[in-house]
């Protein structure tokens, strides 16, 4: 125990009870002294380091011995804080991209490289928008593997254009099975579907040959029975077996973008091997929804925060928990700020100055009482 000294004498000071706001009180051992000071320990990185320990704990409340209302006194100030993102600069060689949906409502966009997470990105949808926020704060790669969902490929073009992408084999395979049915009754059906399989299992330069080779093979046995033309009364022609169709013009598509077989030909001084699959990223994403569900029940703002807790501390060097309990940004902050936002915005400006809003900022009242082709009779 740090035992203070005494201001005045600089003699060995003894605990004399605490105050009532329970500080304890140290008290002069030299009774000629009699000088008193108080002090009050910081607990908020223990409180919080508590938080996270419960957080990725496997063990239920009964197993750690807790009463009923110790966690949501201990997890107080975990829930109030929002772990900081990382700026990660160094170049990695291949770093792995995915989101994880939170019932439709949220998606956190995640980024491992290296065996850890080098950034993540809170958002309602896998936008071009939200994937380029996530990217400009790593820098640029020498490859990345992704699904291809969303608007990543978009955003990789934008803010990673020299970055060799390598789509997720087996999300291609999915792709492929969702339009041919696990089991096609249509032999050109079935044919692909082996091929889909068979692409999920490519794995070096000579199995990505014969994949491609039979593909190939498959577009030229069945060509006449794609093309095959449906006309209708109103005069429109569409594809007769419209599934497999778009299949072919999918692959098609995959094939000319160049994304299928990155791993065979790595770029220039890739040193670590491209893996055909995102089953790294996805192993990781599947901690992560065991941790939700050993903590059902959160609220949809816990469950972000909790992702992104579980994120900070698999980074590389996540900061000291009393380094997070000073300087992480508070719920408190993060309201400060859209508050700032809202009023400097032109409906908040009128509402809070009275400033008239700018042509075409405000609502049509005539829009939402009056009936339309897209508005029915008003009550």
């Amino acid at each position: 125990m740090n035992i203070p000294r005494c201001p005045k004498c600089h003699g060995m000071m003894k605990k004399n009870g605490s105050t009532s706001a329970g500080r304890t009180r140290w008290r002069c051992k030299d009774s000629a002294c009699g000088a008193s000071v108080t002090r009050s320990y910081d607990r908020a990185a223990a409180d919080l380091r508590a938080g996270l320990d419960w957080l990725f704990s496997k063990d239920s409340q009964a197993e750690r011995r807790m009463p009923a209302r110790s966690p949501g006194r201990a997890n107080t100030l975990m829930w109030s804080l929002w772990a900081p993102v990382p700026l990660d600069r160094s170049v990695h060689d291949v770093v792995h991209l995915d989101g994880i949906h939170l019932h439709r409502k949220a998606v956190v966009l995640i980024a491992i490289a290296d065996g850890h997470v080098v950034g993540w990105h809170v958002a309602r949808s896998e936008t071009c928008a939200a994937w380029s926020s996530l990217l400009s704060r790593i820098a640029p790669p020498l490859a990345v593997v992704c699904d291809g969902g969303g608007g990543v490929l978009k955003a990789l073009r934008t803010v990673w254009p020299s970055t060799r992408v390598q789509r997720c084999l087996f999300h291609v395979c999915m792709n492929i099975t969702e339009l041919t049915g696990l089991r096609p009754r249509l032999e050109a059906g079935k044919s692909l579907r082996k091929a889909a399989v068979a692409l999920s299992r490519v794995s070096d330069a000579d199995s990505a040959a014969e994949w491609l080779a039979s593909y190939n093979q498959w577009e030229q046995d069945h060509k006449d029975f794609l093309d095959q033309k449906s006309h209708w009364e109103d005069g429109t022609v569409a594809d007769q077996h419209r599934r497999l169709a778009k299949a072919r013009r999918m692959i098609r598509r995959r094939i000319r973008e160049g994304h299928l077989f990155t791993f065979v030909e790595p770029p220039e001084g890739c040193a670590t091997p491209i893996p055909p699959t995102n089953n790294l990223i996805e192993s990781w994403n599947a901690r992560i929804r065991d941790m939700l569900r050993r903590h059902r029940g959160l609220s949809l703002v816990r469950q972000i925060k909790a992702v992104c807790w579980w994120c900070h501390q698999h980074t590389g060097h996540p900061e000291p928990d009393a380094w997070l309990a000073a300087n992480a940004v508070t719920d408190e902050q993060i309201e400060a700020l859209y508050r700032e936002a809202w009023e400097r915005s032109p409906l908040g400006a009128w509402q809070t100055t009275g400033i008239p809003m700018r042509y075409g900022t405000g609502i049509d009242w005539d829009e939402f009482h009056t009936p339309t082709e897209y508005h029915g009779t008003p009550d």
